[in-house]
């Protein structure tokens, strides 16, 4: 049911309402605006059916919190990200959050200084370092994909009656970062690892280099996942949402075994309960092994690329390292390209 009044302004506010209840309203300056207003709102059933649901009082805030408290994923940032919304869009009701002021919020969050993690506060929280650098476009995709995580919830528990980030496309980033060890780089690293001033810094890079885990899954890693009799270590929940289970080879069986404890097989010095800082000790052995243009998450790549040319299929190389999907493997196809023709060569280039 709509009415229209007249404010003491001197201006005409239509209001919609539903048994009892404010859906919407809107102040005009002429009568027959608010008139025609009124009549286009109440002749969008579909509109209407959006007002009447839960969204329509619903704010974002009230709308992650809720988010929040059923979401148990590994993402560290991810509590970050979610706060970013909340401050540009907390305040609003679901109804209101259109495709533009997503648009609008994914625009002023590209613009702002890329961010590094630098371990964890005291109370498990990440450290978050300004690098000076622009934000990337994968980081942009990133933060959008969190807020479609959270409206698609929202549209599952029947708050609103679709998912407004669906409207704004992603950003085109690079192609992924395909860097690995060379055989001597590979050596001169394992070398510093093994003289760091951190006694397990040796350690975290083999597990690393042998299972292809993401630094976060290792660092979260406890000696109750690990089972040295079966060579394996249990991931509960890891990046994709899904456990996972690594293969321990003999070289990272030999590299656990003095370590052999309880709790976090990378416990932080002052604060056991959580993983070990590995900043430093890990910028000092890439110095030292003389290894330039090379981040932590490349031992990964390497791993992968290990794999690959030496004879494992794209399918089992995603296996191993837990690829959601083969397309996130198909980086590595050049690789296998590579070993296939060195194989033919050898076969066919001596008999024909």
């Amino acid at each position: 049911m709509a009415s229209i009044t007249k404010t003491p302004a001197g201006t005409y506010k239509a209001t919609i309402k539903k048994e009892g209840r404010t859906l919407k309203s809107k102040t005009f300056k002429l009568k027959t605006h608010a008139s025609a207003w009124a009549k286009r709102i109440e002749g969008d059933l579909e509109l209407m059916s959006a007002f009447s649901s839960r969204g329509a009082v619903m704010t974002f805030a009230e709308l992650s919190n809720e988010y929040m408290e059923q979401w148990n994923g590994k993402d560290r940032s991810f509590d970050y990200k979610v706060r970013y919304w909340q401050e540009l869009l907390g305040t609003r009701r679901l109804i209101e959050i259109d495709s533009q002021l997503i648009r609008d919020g994914l625009k002023q969050y590209g613009g702002g200084v890329a961010l590094r993690g630098d371990g964890l506060d005291e109370k498990g929280k990440p450290k978050l370092t300004p690098t000076g650098r622009p934000r990337s476009n994968a980081s942009v995709n990133r933060i959008k994909a969190t807020l479609s995580a959270i409206f698609q919830y929202a549209f599952r528990q029947g708050y609103i009656d679709k998912n407004p980030v669906r409207a704004v496309g992603n950003l085109k980033e690079p192609r992924g970062i395909e860097r690995w060890l060379r055989d001597d780089e590979r050596k001169r690293l394992l070398a510093a690892c093994k003289t760091s001033e951190w006694d397990k810094l040796y350690l975290l890079v083999i597990l690393a280099l042998t299972t292809g885990a993401r630094r976060g899954e290792l660092l979260e890693l406890r000696w109750g996942d690990i089972d040295l009799k079966a060579r394996t270590a249990m991931l509960d929940m890891t990046k994709n949402g899904n456990p996972r289970v690594l293969t321990l080879p003999s070289p990272a069986i030999e590299a656990l075994m003095p370590y052999r404890g309880f709790g976090l097989v990378f416990p932080g010095k002052k604060t056991p309960h959580n993983p070990y800082t590995i900043k430093k000790p890990w910028a000092k052995a890439l110095k030292q092994a003389e290894i330039e243009n090379f981040r932590f998450h490349d031992l990964r790549h390497s791993a992968a690329s290990y794999l690959v040319m030496n004879g494992a299929t794209l399918y089992e190389t995603g296996e191993v390292l837990g690829h959601k999907s083969v397309q996130t493997t198909k980086r590595y196809a050049h690789l296998s390209t590579q070993h296939k023709a060195a194989l033919t060569e050898r076969v066919f280039g001596g008999i024909l």
